[in-house]
């Protein structure tokens, strides 16, 4: 049984009160008061708990553990002792939000159920929306919209939400779409006539507190449908924030709203085409750096420190091996973070995976070097960029006991 009485379930508009202290538990490390009355909601229903201050300390969460007394979860140790009066006062914002969301759930729910025959298998109510997956595994878009739309319409008639206690046989005989889930007698709220359910928790006094109510996404799950919705001012201030982020996307794009869409799509072919042309421009820019190094050598290897080389150059290299019959090439370049990037490619001279297996065993480590590859390139990334002469002398070596064996 409950050890204080529950205001928040009579009176849920009510953000202060003065109260007791009973006695002080414990919360996962946390001190925790159980207090004479409250109106702090505790988590449940898929409502969390209430947040505020008693006296000046603050509430982080509001639970019930399992002897069923409400523990006020405190964010710092106390001095007070049981017998001391405190002033309770609520995180009101916080409050009047969940009861907005949890009343548009009950509301959500049971348009579902009405025009769609769906149940509400789970819901889940977030600190960004809420969810409710239900029992199907699949919606369509358009029945989407007109649940939106009807419980929008419901919202506009300002319909009262009522609670009422009645006995567990009595439940049973109103019908109600899902079955009950606790013992003994069975609190009940009702939206008009459009929903009766039974819930614990807070909930708004009539739908035009909802405001506005959004569908925002959808997914699977286990096999049912998971949607998710936002109400209340939540609701409004994405409408506010979305409105926003269009006028100032119509400015950037100078492009009315209807046409910011068809702007962004022509922005990124322009920018698919510029990206081409770069491409294609670092490819040759690698080519020309390549030919350098291996300008005035009979034999095709370039061994060399490409720390003069743009970062998309070095990534073009490889294309531009392409043209290249035959070369053998160890290049390395320092990395932001203080590694080295090394790249070697072996190409038309026989042996290529052999070769590389020797370069792996003896120049490899002097760079802490990590990675891999397939004939003809390999690259990756060395730990000790101090290394990069010798490996790339290691790898000279290594080409030329290999040519004169």
């Amino acid at each position: 049984m409950l050890t204080c009485a529950p205001i928040y379930h009579t009176e849920p508009y009510v953000r202060s009160i003065h109260a007791t202290v009973v006695s002080i538990e414990s919360w996962k490390g946390k001190d925790a008061l159980t207090l004479d009355r409250t109106i702090f909601y505790p988590e449940g229903g898929g409502q969390p708990g209430d947040r505020g201050t008693l006296g000046e300390l603050r509430v982080l969460d509001t639970q019930t553990d399992e002897e069923g007394k409400i523990l006020h979860i405190l964010d710092q140790s106390n001095t007070l002792v049981p017998g001391a009066e405190v002033a309770l006062v609520l995180d009101w914002e916080h409050r009047y939000d969940y009861m907005q969301q949890h009343s548009a759930q009950h509301l959500l729910s049971g348009t579902l159920h009405r025009m769609l025959g769906v149940g509400t298998v789970s819901v889940h109510l977030g600190a960004e929306d809420m969810s409710i997956e239900v029992d199907v595994e699949s919606i369509d878009e358009h029945d989407l919209m007109r649940v939106e739309d009807e419980v929008n319409r419901i919202v506009t008639l300002s319909v009262a939400v009522t609670s009422r206690t009645v006995s567990q046989e009595a439940s049973k005989e109103i019908g109600l779409r899902r079955p009950v889930k606790v013992d003994g007698d069975v609190r009940l709220i009702s939206i008009g006539d459009y929903d009766t359910i039974a819930c614990g928790g807070v909930h708004v006094s009539h739908t035009g507190e909802l405001r506005y109510v959004q569908y925002v996404r959808s997914e699977r799950i286990r096999g049912h449908l998971r949607t998710f919705w936002i109400a209340g001012d939540r609701s409004v201030s994405s409408i506010r924030r979305n409105k926003s982020i269009v006028d100032a996307s119509g400015t950037l794009l100078s492009a009315p709203a209807e046409h910011i869409v068809e702007s962004i799509r022509h922005m990124q072919q322009q920018l698919g085409d510029a990206r081409y042309l770069q491409q294609k421009a670092s490819v040759r820019i690698a080519s020309l750096l390549l030919e350098r190094e291996l300008s005035g050598t009979t034999i095709p290897l370039a061994l060399f420190d490409a720390s003069g080389w743009d970062e998309e150059s070095f990534r073009s290299l490889p294309e531009s091996l392409l043209s290249i019959d035959a070369i053998v090439l160890c290049v390395v370049r320092p990395r932001e973070d203080g590694k080295l990037s090394w790249m070697v490619a072996l190409k038309g001279i026989g042996g290529e995976a052999e070769l590389f297996k020797a370069i792996r065993q003896e120049a490899l480590p002097a760079i802490e070097g990590k990675g891999g590859g397939k004939p003809p390139l390999w690259q990756g990334v060395g730990s000790d960029s101090s290394g990069k002469e010798t490996f790339l002398s290691s790898v000279g070596a290594i080409f030329d006991r290999v040519v004169h064996d």
